[in-house]
């Protein structure tokens, strides 16, 4: 796989582009490149710049795109971060129960937030575990998506097959709640492939003013699977403690799915890199033994396996991660990069130097509130402490929505002049 292949036959990549690629490359190959690449990770800092809604930013992936696309022309990053805009004109036919964002159950001027909530019972691990797809489709969906609650009237899918099984089985789609949600999918899909169609043409955009794309797919870890979509933060912390062999045995299900999901998206796209967000793992949420039990066993085979297959991890670790160190080092050398908020600098370069590309740790409270002076001078402790021997990025630790336009730019013009490498 190669960025190149993204769209075949279209897209004639400039000087620049090719030498933002391999600067990128070179970093998490643990080469030393021309110098330290810097990544933007602008989060909803684009619409802000453009001046426009939050609730604009949900449900008009034209506007949040060209908004995206002016924002790295005017501040020129290495490689650009997908816009994480919530698709809204996606989501609100659905009735998703999973998120609020403006306009659905927030103001125009606030941004999206996930919710909280149990979209797996504690005692339905078991029908996880015998049939994830099977659980997804009649159990999950119907909760997470108001309007498909008539897919939890359905039969088991692995039932509806034969001749007399399968068209009683679609009983449900002539009910008044059938009929609500085929039209409701109707509507979705519709909308889908506008913000699919749309998006494919900023990444076109992108890379023909010359900016690589960072990751176009991802996946997440198996405890995050459990954890953000089906039980919730708070429950899947109880299992630990009241059902800690089933919420084992659903991570080692979901494992090959997480796999399948990073690869699937790195193939169609001809981009390896995958992204994930570490949620879970961090050591608010878990103590060192726990993490070493629940999270890391399945993690590191989730990360083995991708590259296996051919793609780059790319993690971005949002919480503390300092006792984490020793664990993430456990990777094939030359092929992840770990973007981390909070940790302990000289120790991460003094475990993962030589192992993996690490990137991030510009607090987003630094480029919300600092100057460009102080924001100078934190990237030049960056480059001098993580950056001197090459296998770093610049980078924020998380998205900068509330970043000062004057402190991005001194974070990216600074990089570029300090972090050269002596040829």
């Amino acid at each position: 796989m190669n960025q190149q292949a993204e769209t075949p036959n279209t897209f004639q990549p400039s000087p620049e582009y090719l030498a933002r690629e391999k600067r990128f490359n070179d970093a998490v190959s643990l080469k030393k490149p021309d110098r330290v690449p810097v990544l933007a990770f602008f989060g909803s800092f684009p619409v802000k710049h453009a001046g426009i809604t939050y609730e604009e930013e949900a449900n008009d992936p034209i506007k949040c795109f060209e908004a995206n696309l002016t924002a790295n022309v005017d501040f020129q990053p290495d490689m650009v971060v997908p816009t994480p805009t919530i698709a809204g004109s996606v989501l609100g036919p659905l009735g998703y129960k999973q998120m609020k964002w403006a306009g659905h159950g927030l103001t125009s001027d606030t941004g999206f937030q996930a919710v909280e909530g149990e979209w797996m019972k504690d005692e339905e691990y078991d029908e996880l575990i015998y049939d994830p797809s099977d659980f997804i489709v009649r159990k999950y969906w119907a909760r997470a998506y108001g309007n498909l609650n008539i897919l939890e009237s359905l039969p088991p899918l692995r039932q509806a097959i034969g001749y007399f099984a399968a068209p009683f089985g679609f009983m449900a789609f002539g009910l008044p709640d059938g009929v609500k949600a085929l039209n409701t999918l109707k509507q979705a899909g519709e909308e889908a492939l506008r913000y699919f169609q749309a998006m494919m043409a900023h990444f076109q955009q992108l890379k023909e003013a010359g900016f690589p794309i960072f990751f176009i797919a991802g996946t997440e870890a198996p405890f995050d699977f459990v954890g953000d979509f089906l039980r919730g933060r708070k429950n899947v912390m109880l299992d630990m403690y009241r059902r800690p062999e089933k919420l084992l045995e659903a991570a080692e299900k979901l494992l090959p799915m997480a796999i399948e999901t990073g690869v699937a998206g790195a193939k169609m796209s001809g981009n390896p890199r995958v992204f994930i967000a570490v949620h879970g793992g961090i050591e608010a949420f878990m103590s060192v033994e726990q993490y070493k039990r629940f999270y890391w066993p399945t993690f590191r085979e989730l990360l083995h396996g991708l590259v296996n297959e051919g793609c780059n991890p790319v993690v971005l670790v949002e919480g503390g991660s300092t006792s984490r160190l020793e664990f993430l080092k456990d990777v094939p050398p030359g092929k992840v990069c770990y973007i981390f908020e909070d940790v302990d600098l000289k120790k991460a370069k003094e475990v993962l130097g030589g192992t993996a590309c690490i990137a991030g740790n510009v607090p987003m409270r630094l480029l919300a509130t600092g100057t460009p002076d102080e924001v100078k001078t934190y990237c030049r402790m960056l480059i001098d402490t993580m950056g001197r021997d090459g296998g770093y990025v610049m980078s924020s630790g998380g998205a900068m929505d509330n970043a000062k336009a004057d402190n991005i730019k001194a974070m990216i013009e600074f990089t570029k002049e300090y972090g050269v490498y002596e040829s």
